[in-house]
C-alpha cells in the first residue's frame, strides 16, 4: 500500500476542510522511495507540506506508520491524542509518533505550518532520547532549527535535484538540537544557577560576539575560574568548547546552504582569523570547511 492509500484508509472520519481543498493537502508533496539506501534506513522523507490554513481544518487519524515533524510558523493549531491536547502556537516544533490515534486541527482564525512525515531507524532512537517528546518545543527567534528548515526547503525545491544526503544532515542536526534543548531544560529543572544559564544563552544566541571569561567575571561578579568549573560540571563541556561547537554548527549549515566564501562564514560566526577557523572546523568535524561543503553538496557516489 502506498502512502496516499495508507493515509486515506487511516481516516477515522473524513477531514473537515474548506471547499476545494484536497483531503491529501496535509501530505503535500509525496516522495518516492529514496535512492540512497543509507538515508532511507536512517531518516527518510515520506511527504512534505507547507500549508496556510483557515477554518475548517481538521483531520482525525487512526494510525500512520511514521513520525511527524511539524513547525508552526504563525497562527495556532492543536494536536489531540489520548486525553491530551497539545497547543501548536507560533515558533513551536512538534515531534510526534503517528502510530496512534490523533486529531490535528486549526485552533484560531489561521494556522501556517510546515510538516514532514518521516520514517527511518534513527527516528526511534531520537524519540527514546527525548523525555518530553510529545510536548511542543518553544523555539527562540534565532534558533538554528529555522535555518535547517530553510535548508531543507531549498534542497527540495526541485525533486529531481534533491540531495538526500543533505536532507539526512539537516534532520540529524534538527534532532540533535532538540535533544540538546531538552537536556538543557532538564538541567534547568535541576536548578542550574541563573548566571550559568545567562552564559549559555549568550553563546546560543549571540555566538558571533567576542567573549572572554574575564568579561563574564566582570559582568556577573563571580570568579572566572568558578564560572568555568561550574559550567563544565552542569553542561559537561567547558564554556569555550561549548561556544566553539555552537559556532561550528552554524558554520556547517551556512556551508551547505549558501555560497558565502569561507572567510566570511568564519567572520559571521565570530572567528575573524580564517586559518584559526579552518583549523578549528577540521578539529571538530574532520574536514576543512571547503571539503565539508563539497562533500555535503556533491557526495561521492558508491561504485
Amino acid at each position: 500500500m502506498d502512502l496516499k492509500q495508507e493515509f486515506k484508509s487511516s481516516f477515522i472520519r473524513l477531514p473537515s476542510l474548506s471547499p476545494g481543498i484536497s483531503e491529501y493537502c496535509l501530505l503535500g508533496q509525496i516522495y518516492e522511495e529514496s535512492p540512497d539506501e543509507l538515508a532511507q534506513q536512517m531518516i527518510s522523507v515520506l511527504a512534505h507540506s507547507i500549508l496556510s490554513c483557515q477554518p475548517p481544518f481538521t483531520y482525525h487519524i487512526r494510525s500512520l506508520n511514521c513520525y511527524l515533524l511539524l513547525l508552526t510558523t504563525s497562527g495556532k493549531g492543536a494536536l489531540h491524542y489520548e486525553s491530551q491536547t497539545l497547543e501548536l502556537s507560533e515558533k513551536t516544533l512538534l515531534f510526534f509518533d503517528c502510530r496512534q490515534p490523533f486529531s490535528l486541527s486549526i485552533a484560531g482564525s489561521f494556522w501556517n505550518f510546515e510538516a514532514y512525515f518521516l520514517c527511518g531507524s534513527n527516528l526511534k532512537t531520537y524519540y527514546k532520547l527525548l523525555e518530553k517528546e510529545e510536548t511542543p518545543l518553544n523555539l527562540h527567534a534565532h534558533s538554528t532549527i529555522f535555518q535547517y528548515f530553510k535548508a531543507l526547503e531549498r534542497n527540495n525545491t526541485s525533486y529531481a535535484k534533491r540531495n538526500t544526503v543533505l536532507d539526512l544532515k539537516c534532520f540529524t542536526d534538527i534532532f540533535t538540537e532538540i535533544s540538546l534543548i531538552r537536556s538543557t531544560e532538564s538541567a534547568s529543572e535541576e536548578k542550574v544557577p541563573a548566571y550559568l544559564m545567562y552564559m549559555k544563552k549568550c553563546f546560543d544566541y549571540s555566538y558571533a560576539e567576542n567573549y572572554t571569561l574575564q568579561d563574564f567575571e566582570d559582568k556577573l561578579e563571580i570568579s572566572k575560574y568558578r564560572l568555568c568549573r561550574e559550567f563544565s560540571n552542569y553542561f559537561e563541556i567547558s564554556p569555550l568548547q561549548y561556544l566553539n561547537r555552537k559556532r561550528i554548527d552554524v558554520a556547517k549549515d551556512l556551508l551547505c546552504t549558501t555560497d558565502v566564501p569561507i572567510h566570511e562564514i568564519g567572520t559571521s560566526v565570530g572567528i575573524d582569523n580564517t586559518n584559526h577557523f579552518i583549523n578549528l572546523f577540521k578539529r571538530e568535524t574532520g574536514f576543512t570547511p571547503n571539503a565539508y561543503r563539497q562533500n555535503m553538496l556533491h557526495p561521492a557516489k558508491s561504485p
